[in-house]
């Protein structure tokens, strides 16, 4: 028997939903108040770290790996800048 999910073909840069298009990847809104802002800062950068992305990868198009981590990292330090800038420290 395949293992679970071997038998699904495999996943595309193309096919992450990725934020880099949004007003802000962590989805901090204007209205949201410092402790909004740190939580939501939070829980970006715990999705989008590279390291959780292991599992992820491992359903990616060999070819592809590369592309992905690569936008995984840029989502990263736009998370990262937005900590910066809108002052959520």
């Amino acid at each position: 028997a395949a293992a679970a999910g071997g038998a699904e073909s495999p996943l595309r840069c193309a096919d992450v939903p990725w934020p880099l298009e949004l007003p802000t990847v962590s989805g901090i809104e204007p209205c949201d108040d410092p402790g909004q802002r740190k939580r939501k800062l939070r829980a970006a950068l715990l999705r989008w770290h590279p390291d959780k992305w292991a599992p992820i990868l491992e359903r990616i198009a060999e070819a592809e790996q590369p592309n992905v981590l690569a936008k995984v990292e840029e989502v990263t330090r736009r998370i990262i800048d937005e900590r910066t800038r809108l002052g959520a420290s």
